[in-house]
This record gives structure tokens, sequence and C-alpha cells, in this order.
């Protein structure tokens, strides 16, 4: 089975369109005029931009409540980034006592991000998270009930201000109770989770559900398909706006330019991932490693020093220790090769976006626009038919335990 992103990365190695083809195999001559022609369009196309816009928002106020909010949300940040980029080729590349281009790259990566999150949203997001709450609270509750087994053994049969051995069965029944039926609200929220994937695109068997939700990568891909859907659909319309406004060319580039910023959102989501896994999740499994090797050799060495009857205890941490280390290395290896695939697909989605901007820059008839927009939303339901990401299956329950537990330190909703 091939990752997801690996998946994308197939989808996203072929060219934006033929035309694109043509821009990407002579960008010397091209981008040497890039900057004269992006500043003159956008000067022509800006007393246009209020009435174009005006259209999207009427037009996406048509196609049904959930895809309006996502669009009206999105909206400002979108038009903004535009707005940004009209500035971009004019800005010198450095100053220090001026707005420049690092500047202004700066200001759009931010807005990308927070269209990024609002083209996110999706019931399957929900859900997920509402899975991982259950599961964290459900992970409280056994370190809850071993608690009360170490003090049942101390506890009186009859007491008065003491808990007794049959309060501590009570309590122990009682989480035992409540962990059944959270798993049992977990088992429904999964099953509507799959229904969710199965809406953008995503097909997975149960087994594939559980090991997207049971990785902080998973989180992210899942994430990125929603990402995916929702840009798909608003493509879909703006290709209908173009078809519409086919005899105005400063309006069609408007429509297209907004396309051209959704694919750029796209690529800042694979953006986020690689520095997600970069900064935060291999630095804290390494982390995680060194303090267990580092508690393993002091058990090792209380085995050594042991009477026979407390080694026994000690082996058994041990060997829980040496479970962690094996789940921390095969977690570890996951997350390089995600880290890869993710960086591969990246950077294809950069040399699409740059042809498709190249085009955007240098085309001269709306129509061509109309085919572009709609060989590219061709790309987008190519990338849609994808698989989940390969991870390995453990049927020892104690590792895929070990496994989640690690992903909730990662999500870093506990302390080692």
């Amino acid at each position: 089975m091939r990752p997801l992103v690996s998946v994308v990365l197939l989808g996203l190695s072929g060219s934006l369109c033929p035309s694109a083809e043509v821009f990407a195999q002579d960008s010397g001559a091209i981008w040497s005029q890039a900057g004269e022609q992006a500043a003159q369009w956008w000067g022509q196309s800006r007393e246009l931009a209020g009435q174009a816009m005006h259209e999207m928002q009427s037009w996406f106020s048509a196609q049904g409540p959930e895809l309006n909010e996502v669009w009206q949300r999105a909206m400002p940040s979108l038009n903004q980034v535009l707005r940004l980029e009209e500035r971009q080729p004019r800005l010198p590349k450095r100053s220090w006592f001026r707005r420049d281009q690092q500047d202004n790259q700066a200001e759009i990566n931010a807005l990308l991000d927070e269209a990024v999150v609002i083209l996110s949203v999706s019931p399957a997001r929900d859900e997920r998270q509402r899975i991982q709450a259950l599961e964290l609270q459900i992970n409280r509750w056994r370190a809850e009930i071993l608690d009360y087994r170490q003090r049942r053994l101390s506890a009186p049969a009859q007491a008065t201000f003491k808990k007794t051995i049959a309060d501590y069965d009570a309590l122990i029944a009682a989480r035992e109770s409540e962990i059944r039926k959270a798993t049992q609200e977990i088992d429904r929220l999964k099953r509507q989770f799959a229904q969710s994937l199965r809406a953008i695109g995503l097909r997975l068997e149960d087994d594939q559900i559980d090991l997207l939700l049971s990785t902080v990568v998973g989180d992210h891909l899942v994430d990125l398909g929603i990402l995916f859907d929702n840009i798909k659909r608003i493509t879909q319309q703006l290709e209908v706006l173009l078809e519409q406004n086919g005899e105005d060319l400063e309006a069609a580039r408007r429509y297209y330019g907004i396309y051209v910023v959704l694919l750029k959102a796209l690529e800042r989501m694979h953006t986020q991932i690689e520095s997600a896994i970069a900064t935060r999740y291999l630095p804290r499994i390494d982390e995680i490693r060194a303090q267990t090797q580092a508690l393993a050799a002091d058990t090792q060495r209380l085995i050594e020093q042991a009477s026979p009857e407390r080694r026994a205890l000690f082996e058994s941490n041990l060997r829980a220790q040496q479970l962690t280390l094996q789940a921390a290395e095969i977690y570890r290896q996951y997350l390089l090769e995600q880290s890869n695939q993710v960086r591969q697909a990246r950077q294809a989605l950069t040399q699409d976006i740059a042809a498709a901007w190249n085009t955007y820059e240098t085309v001269r008839v709306s129509g061509e626009l109309v085919g572009l927009i709609r060989s590219s939303r061709t790309l987008l339901q190519g990338l849609m038919d994808r698989q989940a990401p390969s991870l390995r299956h453990f049927d020892n329950l104690e590792m895929q335990r070990e496994i989640q537990k690690l992903t909730e330190q990662l999500r870093g909703n506990l302390t080692t």
C-alpha cells in the first residue's frame, strides 16, 4: 500500500497543463519579464477586483451553507494575498528602511496560514478531536484503576474512615464501566469519521482508520485531505465563474488568481507538516528515547543489585522500557519516511504553482484560462484518489498502546 503523501506526489509529478510545460522549459527568458508583466496586469485589474470578488461572493452564497461559510471566512485572507502579490515584484529584495520582499512574503505566509485553518474545516476534524479526547480520558481512567488496585492491596476489609477493599472494588468497577461506554462511543465516532473521510474521497478500511488516528502525522494527513476537498470544490465553482465571464479578461484573471492562491495554501500546509515533523515531533521522540535509555540503564543496574524478591519487579520494568524504545524507534523511522514524502510532494507542487503563476501573468486570452483551470481541477480530482499512509500493523496490543502513548506525548497531552 502506498503512503498517502506518496500518492499525492505521483499526482503532482506531472505538469499543470501543456502550456505550463512550455513555460517551465524556457523559464530564463520568461522569468526575466515576470516582474514587469505582473505589475502591469495588477495595476489594470485593481479597479475590477471589487467587482470580481462580489460576483464570487454571490455565487458561493447560492452553493449551500457549508461551502459558503468556508468561502466567506477564507475570502478576506485570499484577497489580501492577491493584493500583497501585487506589491511583491515592485518591492526591493532587501531594505533596512522600507518594506521589502521578505517582509511582504512573511505577511503572505501568515495569511496563507489563516486560510489553511479555515479551509481545513470539516465534520471529520471534529470527530477526530472527540475520539482523541475520549482516548485520553480512557487512559486516565486506566491509570486510576491501576492506582486503586495498588491501594486495595493494603486496604482493610472493614473501616469507618478509610476506604475498604469493597470500596476500591466499587471504584474499579465504576471506572471499567465508564471505559466500556467510552469505547462504544469511540467505535460509533470512528464509523462517522470513516463516512466523513469517504465524503472527501478517502475510502479507508477500519485498520487504516486506526492508523490515521494513532499517529501525529495522521492528524496532519487528514487535514490535508480536507483541504484538498475544499479546494477542489471551490475550484469547480471558479471554473463556472470563468466560463460565465469569458468576455471579461480581467475578471477571468482575477478568478484564476484566486485559484493560484488556493494552490499556495495547499503548498503552505505541506510546509507546515514538514516543519512540525522536523522541529516538534522528531526532537521530542529523540528526547523520549534518551530518557528511556538512561532509565533502562539504571534499571539494569538495579536488577544486578536486587534481591530475588525485587528482581522480578525490576525485570518487568525493564521489559516495559525496552518496549518503549522499540516503539520510539519505529515511530522515528515512520516520521522520517513521511517527512521525505511530504517534502517531495511539496517540491513538485511548488513547480506546478510556478508554472501556473507564470501562465497567469502571460496568458492573453480568457478562454485559455478556462481550459487551464479545468485541467487543474482534473489534477485535483486525481490527487483525491489516494490511500492512507502506510504504517506497520501491530498484532501486539501492548505495542499498539505504546504507540498511542507516544502519540499522546507528541501531542503534548502527557509528560514522560
